[in-house]
């Protein structure tokens, strides 16, 4: 009896150490999971989710086709380019605030998404399970999805989809869930995130809620929206326009934008000559310089449109964020009794907290990089338009806080020195929050990323890949320095 209980626990204890080998191999095998967070715009809405009426709420207002075909509107905007007739800005806001408000675009007082609104396509399973999202995918998110796939497994890589218009701190709770769920799916202990432009205001929002969890592996910022941009400051009565700037900005996105791919919509409104842009300029200036005239195009147009959605005042540059305030409130446009405004003023403060927070979840051991393109100047709008950029987000703000010249310009003096300084000497790195872990490109522009190019493959080799996240580990790994420059296939070399 004896000699078969001892047979028995022998039997036992091999199989326990036969399944405890067999736990730890299949652990060891586990990658850990990548979720890509796409930025504003990055997947379709709808309304009457759920139903059987679920349609997707088409153009968001920004039709072209539409506009031009709009006689109320046409009728007054005409005027712009000329000088022998007299535009009626009361009669073109208000043709402009019908058409916009039918895009069904905006949020409520509160920053909510409107009864039935929202998406229908929340995953959390992987993209092997989602093919038709990204294996046709040439550009942009679903492009980067794609090339993640070919890398790493499409079995191992997830899109995290959300309403971008709310506020990004509920987005960060949804991100929250996803991740739980994904480990457990997995048994992964961590998974990694790559953010584009608007993503990387929510990982800036996960990590400020979130960052004692231990669940982050990597952290990979494309173009991040973490700062806000300069243009937002149209919110402060900031508009200005210039006849040589408009002029060379269209010039430029001819070839610049999407690749040349869209040259002819710019050469199109070039085709309108540049005295009529110039006059069309005069003109805008007029209602720049006018603050009843600004106060009916925000109340008529803008308000009706987009001005309820948190995630565009969550763009808003930190500096500037009392300033927009205090000016959107003055003339109704915000009212700071609503949810709204609790919302934008309590992500104000996670802004604020971002240095703080990547320095912490670095010093705990994630792997963070921040990417950040420059060589394209602002949208000619605002008294900043001579800012580098991506072509929508400034340099500066997407690298959180490179010192960077004007375009055009050179930096001088003490700044134009040290290690951190582009051979071009346009930017000069040591003022990031992270200077180390921080990498430029140039002419290459916001999201545009195209699936199967160097410039992809670079940061999806830095989320998924085996690299140490810093300046000299990717130099040794693949070559690339911290500033680099792309050619018109997005192949990329050192500067």
């Amino acid at each position: 009896m004896k000699k078969r209980v001892i047979k028995f626990i022998s039997v036992v204890l091999a199989f326990v150490m036969v399944f405890c080998s067999a736990s730890i191999a299949f652990a060891k095998d586990v990658k850990t999971p990548v979720i890509l967070i796409h930025g504003l715009g990055g997947n379709a809405l709808y309304r009457n989710v759920g139903t059987e009426n679920e349609e997707e709420i088409a153009s968001y207002g920004l039709d072209v086709q539409g506009l031009l075909t709009n006689s109320d509107v046409m009728s007054e905007a005409v005027k712009l380019f000329t000088d022998d007739q007299q535009v009626n800005y009361n009669t073109l806001f208000s043709a402009l605030g019908d058409y916009f408000k039918k895009s069904e675009l905006n949020c409520d007082e509160n920053g909510n998404a409107p009864k039935g609104q929202g998406i229908n396509n929340y995953w959390t399973t992987p993209l092997s399970k989602h093919r038709s999202y990204w294996e046709s995918a040439t550009n942009a998110e679903a492009g980067i999805a794609r090339q993640l796939c070919e890398i790493y497994g499409a079995k191992n890589v997830y899109a995290f989809n959300y309403d971008w218009r709310l506020d990004v701190r509920h987005t960060a709770k949804l991100l929250r869930k996803q991740i739980v769920a994904i480990k457990k799916r997995t048994g992964a202990k961590k998974v990694s995130l790559i953010g584009c432009s608007l993503g990387g205001a929510v990982m800036s929002a996960y990590i400020d809620a979130y960052k004692t969890k231990n669940d982050l592996d990597r952290l990979v910022f494309v173009n991040p929206a973490i700062a806000g941009v300069d243009v937002a400051r149209l919110l402060r009565f900031d508009l200005r326009l210039n006849k040589k700037e408009v002029l060379s900005y269209l010039k430029h996105m001819e070839t610049a934008y999407d690749g040349g791919n869209q040259a002819t919509l710019f050469k199109a409104i070039g085709a309108i000559g540049d005295y009529r842009i110039g006059v069309a300029v005069d003109n805008l200036n007029k209602v720049a310089k006018n603050k009843k005239l600004l106060s009916k195009l925000f109340m008529n147009v803008i308000k009706g449109w987009i001005g309820n959605i948190p995630a565009y005042w969550e763009c808003v540059a930190y500096k500037d964020f009392n300033a927009c305030v205090k000016q959107m409130s003055k003339i109704g446009f915000l009212d700071k009794k609503s949810g709204l405004y609790k919302k934008i003023k309590a992500y104000h403060k996670v802004q604020g907290r971002f240095n703080k927070n990547i320095k912490y979840v670095k010093k705990h051991g994630v792997q963070v990089a921040i990417l950040a393109n420059y060589g394209t100047r602002g949208i000619p709008v605002t008294s900043k338009s001579k800012n580098h950029t991506d072509v929508l987000i400034d340099t500066k703000y997407a690298s959180g806080g490179a010192t960077v010249a004007q375009y055009g310009k050179k930096l001088k003096g003490k700044k134009a020195k040290g290690k951190y300084v582009s051979p071009d000497k346009v930017i000069n790195a040591k003022t990031c929050v992270l200077p180390n872990n921080t990498w430029f490109t140039k002419n290459l522009l916001h999201i545009q990323y195209h699936y199967g190019t160097e410039a992809t493959k670079l940061i999806c080799n830095m989320v998924c890949g085996k690299v140490n996240l810093n300046l000299k580990a990717v130099k040794k790994k693949y070559g690339y320095s911290q500033f680099m420059k792309a050619d018109s296939n997005q192949g990329i070399s050192n500067i």
